[in-house]
């Protein structure tokens, strides 16, 4: 069959579905991977066939746009609607973040012509190409667009918790609650100017796909009541040539620090924590090696024990190391929890929300998954959790010494391997998305 894997521009969204493509190409079906231009040496250096499609010359920015009148009206829906406790962060995670990325393609009306020239291409594309199974990132939604377009069976591939069928949920629930109010739901309201151009009707599996290919352990997804096929996150990154001095043994513990790729593309402040973390490390009798580039590392002393790298792929890094620091970004957990490798997560008990304004430099006091990843993690006894505005150097410094030393976060980690192999390798789904696809498939 022909298979089209739809994602928004940006490496990260990119590599969980690496495993997924080349399984289904070994298996003897065609995959196109469609996307912005801005994607298309990455997909091309990952082996994948590229399709770009959208103007040259827009830069994707996604939450780094401004979007002015978009976020008054959901900030005024968001007092409406009131999510407390734990409703808060999901709903700021979907709102900050999610919703600016799917009108970067999808705009809300009215919007200039030239916005829905991604739609247009990729509607153009599936029509001519005729699939028999569309993939979709959820930030991408233009893509189950195309699939009704062109006939083809459609799904989404989730990349981390589901945001979008959550806050469908609440908007419905508070509904339900109380029927005044009348705010349209809003992934339908950004979808919808891109459905209707292209005569496709808005509904449930419009917007939430036929069914939802989602890797994330049971346990740490959001309940939202969606058809699921499990599938392994087999963590994949970008690869460079091995260093030797990785492979040399020093006789020290050796800790990876890496806070992620795609908060530092998009956000200038929010890196007040490193100088500390930095100083932590120094204190101890460990080898570190910090995946931070110029940015991250500004104002910061760099101990003697601290090798740099602008980047490093963790597949090669962690094999050889005892511990991670990271941001809690939902790829680092699982490229760590596939090594069955103890965890520390920065997180904070700050809101979500960016807290400078959208296209201005915008700072973020912690990425929008730690809290969900560290809850997991701790849960599991694989790590834990470091709170950068409480807790001193000599407290971080602290918990660094006890994952080394406790056997018990070895087998924490060891415990939350297992739940991540529990779910089936990518080569094992292809027979039931042949199925599905063969099910759901229909007419233009």
């Amino acid at each position: 069959m022909r298979v089209v894997f739809c994602l928004w521009p940006n490496a990260a969204h990119l590599y969980p579905l690496v495993p997924l493509a080349w399984a289904l190409q070994s298996a003897g079906h065609e995959v196109r991977v469609v996307s912005h231009h801005t994607l298309q040496a990455s997909t091309v250096a990952v082996g994948l066939p590229a399709v770009s499609v959208g103007s040259p010359d827009m830069i994707p920015m996604g939450p780094g746009n401004p979007y002015p009148e978009e976020r008054g009206r959901l900030a005024e829906l968001t007092e409406v609607l009131a999510p407390t406790g734990g409703e808060r962060d999901p709903w700021d995670v979907f709102t900050h973040f999610m919703l600016p990325s799917i009108w970067d393609f999808s705009p809300v009306e009215p919007a200039e012509e030239e916005r829905f020239r991604a739609v247009d291409d990729l509607v153009a594309f599936a029509k001519d190409w005729k699939p028999d199974l569309v993939l979709w990132d959820p930030c991408f939604p233009i893509g189950a667009v195309a699939a009704v377009a062109s006939g083809a069976a459609h799904a989404r591939l989730l990349w981390g918790q589901d945001y979008f069928g959550w806050s469908r949920n609440l908007v419905r629930s508070r509904r339900s609650d109380a029927p005044g109010i009348t705010a349209e739901e809003p992934l339908a309201a950004a979808l919808a100017p891109s459905a209707r151009r292209h005569g496709v009707e808005v509904d449930e599996d419009l917007l939430l796909g036929q069914w939802t290919l989602d890797p994330l352990p049971e346990a740490m997804r959001l309940p939202t009541g969606v058809p699921a096929v499990p599938v392994r996150w087999v963590p994949y990154a970008g690869q460079t040539p091995v260093p030797e001095w990785l492979r040399q043994e020093t006789g020290r513990p050796r800790i990876a620090l890496s806070l992620g790729l795609s908060q530092r593309m998009f956000l200038k402040g929010g890196w007040g924590h490193v100088p500390a973390l930095l100083e932590a490390l120094g204190g101890l009798d460990v080898d570190v090696v910090a995946t931070l580039d110029a940015t991250q590392l500004d104002g910061s002393d760099i101990p003697s024990n601290v090798r740099t790298v602008d980047y490093l792929p963790l597949n090669q890094l962690l094999p050889a190391c005892n511990a991670i620091i990271h941001h809690g970004g939902v790829g680092t957990f699982a490229a760590a929890a596939a090594l069955g490798i103890p965890q520390l997560i920065t997180d904070s008990d700050d809101d979500h929300g960016v807290t400078a304004a959208a296209g201005e430099g915008m700072e973020a006091s912690k990425h929008v998954e730690s809290s969900i990843t560290a809850g997991y993690v701790t849960s599991r006894g694989a790590g834990l959790r470091l709170d950068h505005r409480t807790q001193t150097v000599e407290d971080i410094r602290e918990s660094l010494r006890r994952v080394l030393k406790d056997p018990a976060f070895h087998k924490g980690a060891a415990r939350v391997r297992s739940e991540i192999l529990a779910s089936p390798a990518p080569p094992a789904v292809v027979s039931a998305l042949e199925e599905l696809a063969a099910l759901h498939k229909g007419t233009p």
